[in-house]
Formats: structure tokens, C-alpha cells, sequence
């Protein structure tokens, strides 16, 4: 019963990404067997196991962001000064060509 407490009453802040994966196929396996003894699913299956997936991908989506950031950091730098002029060149010839543009 206490998976099912969990599953009923989870709270998103207090788990790991690995929990609440846990808890999502431990709600699959209860619609699972609902369907199998041929029962009407309780409504708040669906709702936690909807709740389960958005916070999963939510907290996905920001691991992948994250991780995303640290390889363009390690990535800058790894770059020579002069790649890094070159950028600074390129931006400031970018920010002229705007102003040259809106006509300041």
C-alpha cells in the first residue's frame, strides 16, 4: 500500500528525477491491471500519471539546458584569443551594421 500512497499523494519537490519515473511505472502497471480485471480506472490515475509526465519532462528539458550551458562554457574556453577577437570583431561589425540601419 505504500507505493500507492506515494502514487496518490505524491509531492514533485521532494523527489528525484529517478523517483518520480518510479512512481510513473508504477502507475502504467496499476492502469495496467484495471484494464486487465476489465475496472473502470479511477480518475486520479490519469491525473497523477499526467502530472508524473510533465514534471518528468520538466525536469528533463532543464537537466538538457543546463548540461547545455556547461559545454558552451567549456567551449569558449577552449578557444584561442584570437578566435575570441574574431568573435568580439564580428559582433561590434553586426551592432554597426544595426546602428548604421536604424540611423544613429
Amino acid at each position: 500500500m505504500h507505493q500507492l500512497d506515494q502514487f496518490q499523494n505524491f509531492n514533485v519537490d521532494g523527489l528525484s528525477i529517478d523517483e518520480l519515473v518510479a512512481l510513473a511505472v508504477f502507475g502504467r502497471q496499476l492502469r495496467t491491471e484495471y484494464e486487465a480485471h476489465q475496472l473502470e480506472e479511477p480518475e486520479w490515475v490519469d491525473i497523477q500519471l499526467k502530472a508524473l509526465r510533465r514534471e518528468i519532462i520538466t525536469r528533463n528539458a532543464q537537466n538538457l539546458e543546463s548540461r547545455r550551458r556547461e559545454i558552451a562554457l567549456r567551449l569558449d574556453s577552449l578557444k584561442t584569443p584570437g578566435q575570441k577577437k574574431q568573435e568580439l570583431l564580428k559582433e561590434q561589425a553586426e551592432i554597426d551594421r544595426k546602428l548604421k540601419a536604424v540611423g544613429a
